[in-house]
């Protein structure tokens, strides 16, 4: 099935890219629109900005909310918009939904009510917001910009499922359509590492000296721990934030053997960093940021690693060039995020070929609905089993 898919998927994206034709909505700026989902997490974020950068903005639709208004506006149900909606001439919603159910409803909900609709990205786009760290319009063209390296290096992916998988982001990326992820969709309980029984990512052994980079408060640490049995080597956390890193500090109820949680960054060398500290997932190094934090080497930090989970909004190819030793020596499996700029995949893989030379690589889509949680998968032996040092 994913050989056929990859196919398909293949030649509708050199297709779109033959056009380089942008999608847009016509008029967006002053004709009467509707924002379905508004409360969904991409309506949360992006919302109420598509609520100030237009005029026409009529209602939200959210039928849990018990508001009279959000973004501004009245909420309405979706039985207020099949009542109300078709009044509006010329008008269009936009579409913040984001599991397949709520999206199916929301597209037959429009087609009943005679009402276009048009996905968030789109609106994004056209409106100059960002995707993740970039705008939706430069992550589009630093894409095309590099289409045939993406292009190569699907070829060097172990399985039909990553170049399926690779081919609808990139579909995505190009046309703003969403869907096209939801035919590689990989389960998200599976992100990282995995207990199910025939996993597609990866098995952790007990000997595990597992390194998580960007830990937050901890749940993939506490997934670790439950995928282990807690039994594994060491457990080293690197989380910047301060709220974050003492939520980290109190992970468990119970003593932890062999666990450093450490209050810093990881990149390619030492120094001091501005840094925007949300207490969030999204606490990232800026320029214009609130606090400064202190930067590391894995190099300098580690001896053993056999596991290296690293989600540091846009540092994984520094983190990799400050662990080049450690990758050379230890050879350690690798399960890197690699979407919040348009050439994060690329960077990771070359970054990870300047110290190993036949490592074996995966792609995996966690989220269908948006850029987030794209995840590359690198491992020194075939499969998704531990290799036998980590067993």
């Amino acid at each position: 099935m994913h050989q056929a898919l990859s196919e398909s998927l293949r030649q509708q994206l050199l297709a779109v890219a033959a056009s380089a034709e942008e999608p847009a909505i016509a008029d967006l700026e002053t004709r009467p629109i509707f924002i379905l989902s508004p409360l969904s997490l991409l309506g949360s974020i992006h919302g109420s900005q598509i609520a100030k950068a237009t005029t026409g903005l009529v209602a939200v639709v959210d039928d849990i909310s018990s508001e009279a208004f959000i973004h501004g506006v009245s909420r309405w149900s979706s039985m207020d918009f099949l009542r109300y909606a078709p009044q509006y001439a010329n008008a269009v919603a936009i579409d913040f939904s984001e599991s397949p159910a709520d999206r199916s409803q929301m597209a037959e909900l429009c087609r009943r009510a005679g009402i276009q609709r048009e996905d968030c990205v789109v609106a994004q786009a056209q409106l100059g917001m960002v995707s993740v760290y970039e705008t939706v319009t430069d992550y589009r063209k630093k894409t095309l910009d590099r289409l045939d390296d993406f292009l190569r290096l699907a070829e060097r992916f172990a399985d039909h499922h990553s170049r399926a998988t690779l081919y609808a982001n990139l579909l995505f990326r190009l046309t703003y359509d969403r869907s096209h992820m939801l035919e590689t969709w990989a389960n998200p309980i599976e992100e990282y590492f995995s207990s199910y029984a025939t996993p597609s990512t990866f098995r952790l052994g007990s000997k595990e000296h597992y390194c998580d980079c960007g830990a937050f408060q901890g749940p993939i640490v506490s997934k670790f721990l439950g995928a282990t049995g807690y039994r594994y080597a060491t457990i080293t956390a690197y989380e910047p934030d301060r709220a974050n890193f003492e939520a980290l500090e109190r992970i468990s109820v119970l003593p932890l053997t062999n666990f450093r949680p450490v209050n810093k960054a990881v990149s390619s060398r030492k120094q001091m960093l501005r840094f925007m500290e949300t207490g969030t997932v999204s606490s990232y190094i800026s320029a214009t940021g609130t606090a400064t934090v202190q930067t590391v080497k894995l190099d300098e930090e580690l001896e053993k690693l056999t596991f290296l989970k690293m989600d540091v909004e846009g540092f994984e190819s520094k983190t990799l060039q400050g662990a080049a030793r450690l990758l050379t020596t230890q050879r350690p499996r690798i399960a890197a995020c690699v979407y919040h700029y348009a050439h994060d995949l690329l960077d990771v893989v070359n970054q990870i070929d300047k110290s190993v030379e036949d490592y074996n690589l995966r792609l995996r889509q966690h989220n269908g609905s948006y850029y987030y949680d794209l995840v590359l998968y690198a491992s020194p032996v075939d499969g998704v089993e531990a290799p036998a040092w980590a067993a």
